[in-house]
């Protein structure tokens, strides 16, 4: 088992590497930029503030989704269906054992409507997922019950959508960080404080403990702490907050994952129910909050009221990378040469990690850009 290794707690002292390439960040994105490029002959060395899938890589929901989302609908729709192809096949490929099972899994998602004008909205979805070759349909009330008894009388229409994967996020993030390690990637604790440039160029990368890394490319897939790193152009990417709670609850329903008001409820494979969320720009505090409990348990139970009284058995929080335009920054820097950006995915992060991986290794090795909608040449001197 891959361990991420520290100098913390050891005497200070100034030392230099050399490596062919440095990914900033061992979330799902981090990972799979060091896999792809460790499978194309060039071997990084990670670097994580924290540990790998300690961020919001870890406790993310898992949703892998093509039909909703920043750019859908729109041009990411392309993007997003071509991203879950990816995570199937690498599924395959992989056959994961038990103890590294990612459980990736088909999900069926209901949208539920208890107004006139929301059922005209979630018919309008429809119509547009179905003239996309989405597996969905608009049902009325006797479907929805039959579907979900536990939801609240009142519900007149849904939409049920069978388009959608799910995976465990902190088992998949581990994963690609083991292939990455029997390729020969090392992992090291520490903080990126600085990128040295001389001449436009990458030259080296500075740590908290003085540890300087001579490379001529650097892949910031950091999130948010983008910004906390001297020598790399700030990016129009903030913090935003969301929390989870995991529910102990007995039976087999809320199989689906049911939505409403911008909450939603499903069942995980190990039994136990998850409730979420809220996006919240509350800077870089993730701590978990009163605050935020109440107002997903408020949420929740005003749909589905047998939620109410269940046992808490976790609850996670995350800070999500979103760009000012709610699409992804990936590709190369238009400042610097030699830095490579892939962040701001916000909650598509699991879902675009090989996306991302493979666009930043198709331009490193190809000069093959990646697609213009998620570019950095769509914004300045980043």
């Amino acid at each position: 088992m891959m361990r991420i290794s520290s100098s913390r707690g050891q005497p200070t002292m100034q030392s230099t590497q050399t490596t062919d390439a440095v990914v900033i960040g061992a979330g799902a994105v981090g990972c799979a930029v060091a896999l792809r490029l460790a499978q194309h002959g060039i071997i990084s060395h990670v670097i994580e503030r924290d540990d790998i899938a300690f961020n919001a890589s870890g406790y993310a929901w898992g949703g892998l989704s093509a039909h909703f989302g920043s750019g859908v609908p729109g041009p990411m729709t392309k993007h997003y269906r071509d991203a879950i192809d990816k995570h199937i096949e690498h599924y395959e490929q992989v056959s994961p054992e038990a103890s590294q099972d990612w459980q990736l899994q088909r999900v069926t998602s209901l949208s539920l409507a208890d107004d006139e004008t929301t059922a005209n909205n979630l018919a309008a979805d429809v119509e547009w997922m179905q003239s996309e070759d989405f597996d969905a349909e608009l049902i009325g009330s006797d479907e929805i019950y039959e579907l979900e008894p536990s939801i609240r009388p009142g519900i007149i229409a849904a939409s049920l959508a069978n388009s959608g994967w799910e995976l465990d996020s902190y088992i998949y993030t581990k994963a690609l960080a083991n292939e990455c390690e029997s390729l020969g990637v090392t992992f090291a604790s520490g903080t990126a404080t600085s990128v040295s440039i001389v001449q436009g160029k990458i030259n080296s990368i500075n740590l908290n403990d003085q540890t300087r890394i001579d490379t001529p490319l650097v892949v910031a897939a950091t999130g948010p702490w983008v910004s906390q790193i001297d020598g790399i152009p700030e990016l129009p990417i903030k913090p935003i907050k969301g929390e989870i709670i995991r529910l102990e609850r007995d039976g087999n329903d809320l199989q689906n994952r049911v939505g409403f008001g911008g909450f939603n409820v499903g069942r995980k494979p190990d039994g136990s129910v998850w409730a979420g969320t809220y996006e919240w720009d509350r800077g870089f505090n993730r701590d978990i909050t009163e605050e935020g409990h109440n107002h997903i348990m408020n949420g929740v139970t005003s749909y589905i009221p047998s939620l109410n009284g269940l046992k808490t058995i976790k609850t996670t929080a995350c800070l999500r990378p979103v760009a000012s335009d709610g699409l992804p920054i990936v590709g190369a820097s238009n400042a610097v040469d030699g830095l490579y950006h892939a962040n701001g995915a916000g909650k598509k992060g699991i879902l675009l990690s090989l996306s991302m991986a493979d666009w930043i290794t198709d331009l490193v090795l190809h000069n093959t850009a990646p697609p213009a909608i998620v570019s950095p040449a769509r914004f300045k001197n980043i």
